[in-house]
């Protein structure tokens, strides 16, 4: 991971620590995982965070709680493998089936962001990643999707 000019010295600690614990989770994955830039943006509205595939950048707003930068970043690295990872849409097949969605259902499209396959896969990377359930949302994930996603990385 590397962070963009003028990431604050403690959003980078916690990033590094963050980082480590999400290849510890995917250590099947660490060859398709590339480099990460982590930028801090003082004036993000209406979102915590977002990933930008083409310059494999997170972009995380700041300030924030440690928690919820945790989270958020975790969220957005899960994103950065669905673009990163060659085997990703393997994965995305299995994990429709797994949370009993259509096999034709739209991977980054839904009636709501709850809705979303490829918003409920980024939340149980946390799950997975944290160690703790996804808060402050409705995101219906099945105990076969998490187990899913946790092969696929090949993390304990």
């Amino acid at each position: 991971m590397t962070f963009s000019e003028g990431t604050p010295s403690d959003l980078q600690t916690l990033s590094q620590d963050v980082w480590e614990e999400f290849l510890a989770a995917f250590p099947n994955q660490s060859d398709c995982m590339g480099e990460v830039t982590l930028e801090g943006d003082w004036n993000l509205e209406g979102s915590r965070g977002f990933y930008l595939p083409d310059e494999t950048t997170v972009v995380l707003k700041i300030p924030a709680t440690a928690a919820h930068l945790r989270h958020s970043l975790v969220h957005e690295l899960a994103h950065h493998l669905e673009h990163a990872c060659p085997d990703h849409p393997e994965l995305r097949a299995a994990f429709l089936a797994a949370q009993s969605l259509p096999a034709d259902t739209p991977w980054f499209e839904g009636p709501s962001w709850e809705e979303t396959p490829s918003e409920q896969y980024a939340e149980t990377v946390v799950r997975l990643v944290l160690g703790r359930p996804v808060w402050n949302y409705r995101l219906p994930l099945t105990p076969e999707a998490i187990g899913t996603v946790r092969d696929w990385g090949g993390g304990p």
